[in-house]
């Protein structure tokens, strides 16, 4: 492993290399409300009480965060939090470099998980204080405890978490169930029998999807089975996330990693089958084109994040379509090969520059406790802790449980330093696959990049044989013999 002094240097070379680009503090209308008798929104208020900053860069939490800071202030005698709207480009820089001069700088701060090492090199990120207390695996999943783990330290709180799931038309498959009982002469099936019915058709690997379009009775306005942004990462990367491990389960190792190996091979193989079959045009898609020609029922499954469900809900009650839709965990490759989500958890940090840690640690604990309350119905976030509670309307809890299904069991991005581009040559590569690509030489390829990156000199990947390959559906098979 690296050192601990070399690794340090590289953390202050990027930090100096973003140092231009520091933003100010932006104030909130709902700030001035609350300190109308102060100059600057970050200045701490003489009263004698503890107040503590805290920093944010998503405006829609700016509501949540007040009232928390109002409910907080109600039970912790002389300790109050102002939170505070910044930038989000350089904001750990502005965290450093504000705790260096000792004025204005946070008490906590929100961020990515994937910035942990950065912020921990830095000294802007402390343990949390009796972690073992209040980062319990019974109120948290492994991969939100993976992801504020750092060299088997807890550096922060899980907040929120973001990842995909399968989502589909549950309007066309339950058409689909009753037009297949008509055909057989049965009486179209209702309440628990069309449920199990739908049920059915969700795929439990990628064949059954192929399997379910040659079979489809699809309506006229039904343009593609399945179809989803082959250029996002997030969207691409469960295929071969079961078999790619870059930093070990909390994604801070070096020395854990392995990007290219059979499985992988096989994993990214299989992804250009499904390529081949579906045809989608990577030229022509985007996350905002899929969704919208899913809300049109265009298509019958895609896959999304979470912030999907929103957009559903919304275009549902606005009668922007008459759907129901659903949401499953994602599909296995194949029955002896599963599939990995990728994750990304917001966190509470504790800025390990702040006089008072003690507070800090006190709100950062209730922040995250409290999130599996209401945090959903205030912004929309899935709480990474178990047993949030997503609403009354029950199309949206029940799309939210399989979202939070597949966060349980996704491979967070990993926080090493050395990483930070990584993704964006992986998301290339997955595209270029996609694309026909040789899967081979690019998988290798990109391991070089990566352990190049990693270790800091020039790795040059052993070559490996190609795995056989194993075709996904029978259909696809003879459709290749065919050719």
């Amino acid at each position: 492993m690296r050192s601990l002094g070399k690794r340090l240097l590289s953390l202050m070379l990027i930090l100096a290399a973003c140092a231009a680009v520091l933003l100010p503090v932006l104030r909130t209308p709902v700030l001035e409300e609350r300190i109308e008798e102060e100059e600057t929104v970050t200045a701490r208020p003489f009263d004698g009480k503890t107040t503590l900053i805290l920093w944010y860069t998503d405006e829609a939490l700016t509501d949540y965060l007040n009232r928390q800071a109002v409910e907080f202030g109600k039970t912790a005698g002389d300790t109050r939090v102002l939170p505070v709207l910044v930038s989000g480009l350089g904001l750990l820089e502005s965290a450093l470099e504000s705790s260096i001069d000792g004025t204005d700088y946070p008490d906590l701060y929100i961020t990515t998980h994937d910035n942990l090492e950065k912020a921990a090199l830095a000294g802007i990120a402390g343990e949390v204080e009796h972690a073992e207390d209040v980062l319990r695996g019974d109120s948290f999943p492994e991969s939100a405890l993976n992801s504020v783990t750092w060299h088997g330290l807890r550096i922060a709180y899980p907040f929120y978490g973001e990842t995909v799931a399968l989502l589909y038309n549950r309007t066309y498959l339950e058409d689909e169930a009753k037009l297949l009982a008509e055909e057989d002469g049965k009486t179209a099936p209702e309440g628990e029998e069309l449920a199990a019915c739908v049920q059915s058709y969700l795929p439990e690997k990628i064949g059954d999807l192929l399997e379910f379009a040659g079979h489809y009775n699809a309506p006229d306005e039904v343009e593609a089975v399945f179809s989803f942004d082959v250029n996002d990462l997030f969207t691409d990367y469960f295929f071969a996330g079961d078999a790619i491990d870059v930093g070990g389960p909390a994604g801070d190792d070096p020395d854990q990693v392995s990007l290219y190996n059979e499985r992988v091979l096989t994993c990214m193989d299989i992804y250009q089958q499904l390529g081949q079959f579906f045809a989608v045009d990577s030229k022509n898609v985007g996350e905002d084109k899929v969704l919208q020609d899913f809300i049109d029922g265009k298509t019958v499954f895609t896959i999304a994040t979470t912030e999907a469900v929103e957009r559903l809900r919304t275009a549902r009650d606005s009668g922007e379509c008459d759907f129901v839709f659903g949401a499953a965990p994602l599909p296995a490759l194949t029955e002896s090969i599963d599939t990995r989500a990728l994750s990304v958890t917001n966190c509470i940090v504790v800025n390990g520059f702040s006089e008072h840690m003690t507070e800090a640690n006190r709100f950062a604990t209730f922040l995250s406790d409290n999130a599996t309350t209401d945090l959903y119905a205030r912004t929309g976030k899935m709480p990474a802790g178990y047993r949030a509670d997503y609403g009354e309307d029950s199309q949206v809890s029940d799309m939210m449980r399989a979202y939070y299904s597949v966060y349980e069991n996704s491979a967070p991005m990993p926080k090493m330093i050395e990483t930070s581009n990584y993704w964006i040559r992986l998301e290339v590569a997955f595209t270029d696959i996609w694309n026909g690509a040789e899967v081979n030489a690019t998988m290798r390829e990109v391991a070089g990049q990566l352990l190049s990156q990693i270790r800091g000199r020039q790795v040059d990947v052993d070559p490996i044989p190609d795995p056989p390959s194993i075709p996904i559906s029978e259909e696809l098979s003879e459709e290749s013999e065919e050719e």
